[in-house]
């Protein structure tokens, strides 16, 4: 299912559907016919994307769908610091109202989300501290996803990475795989909504940026779980093997300042 279907992949064995979340309308047929659905977080602002998913869940309950299996994030609650921690939270509230037997997966961070936060210089600022995050590849929480939908357990479960990583070491060892000297640099909660401010007019978007960070030293994110070896049989990549197999990820960070000003 998708907003726009002509832009999708063709998939052997898959049937292509339009649904949107923000049209309920088009939920109903997209939903017909559904055992398991999964649904992937829609795309919008914190609270917003709630009510959406809020469409996604009631339209599978009208649809008798059996099983719902949903993608949330680490750390979800009310008291997050990340703004959309809080808005899986009340997602998560809206599926369990609908009655429908339900999975949550609780992704980790992503661990090619580094890659956008070190600015030209090679350095990441923001109030992480020396807080660890347990992040994951996007490739195994994909895998561990469809596993769990050929057999869904119920119940809510955290999908980490093999490792608790500070950003400090992230830079670290990010510098080690580019040749490149990378640094964290942490900064006050203050500093960095002051800075992230003078970049960005919407308050939302300076709550995610700064927020991301304030999660990771809250310890939203710091434990390590098994589930991607629990429900796949394979082992979680870490930091150096994710990038191996993906080196091309890396590339704007192989460059220095004067290098990318050249190309």
């Amino acid at each position: 299912m998708t907003r726009t279907p002509q832009q999708a992949p063709k998939l052997d064995g898959a049937e292509l559907v339009r649904g949107d979340f923000a049209e309920p309308a088009t939920l109903d047929d997209a939903f017909a016919g559904v055992s398991t659905a999964l649904v992937v977080s829609g795309s919008g602002k914190p609270g917003e994307r709630a009510r959406l998913h809020q469409n996604a869940f009631e339209a599978a309950a009208r649809a008798h769908v059996r099983h719902v299996v949903y993608l949330s994030l680490q750390g979800a609650s009310p008291s997050s610091r990340y703004p959309f921690s809080r808005d899986h939270s009340l997602s998560e509230q809206y599926l369990a109202a609908t009655g429908i037997p339900y999975t949550v997966l609780r992704n980790a961070f992503y661990l090619d989300m580094f890659l956008e936060r070190f600015d030209a210089e090679g350095v990441m600022r923001g109030p992480a501290n020396v807080t660890r995050g347990a992040f994951v590849s996007r490739e195994d929480a994909a895998r561990t996803a469809a596993a769990v939908l050929e057999d869904p357990p119920g119940g809510t479960h955290d999908v980490t990475g093999p490792e608790a990583l500070s950003l400090a070491e992230v830079a670290r060892r990010l510098s080690a795989i580019t040749g490149r000297q990378l640094r964290y640099q942490p900064e006050s909660v203050d500093s960095s909504r002051d800075r992230l401010s003078k970049r960005e007019r919407a308050s939302w978007r300076v709550d995610l940026s700064a927020g991301w960070f304030e999660a990771i030293a809250a310890g939203e994110l710091e434990h390590t779980s098994g589930a991607v070896f629990r429900f796949t049989g394979k082992e979680p990549l870490n930091l150096e093997a994710y990038f191996t197999l993906f080196p091309e990820l890396l590339q704007p960070l192989r460059l220095a300042p004067d290098q990318d000003s050249r190309s």
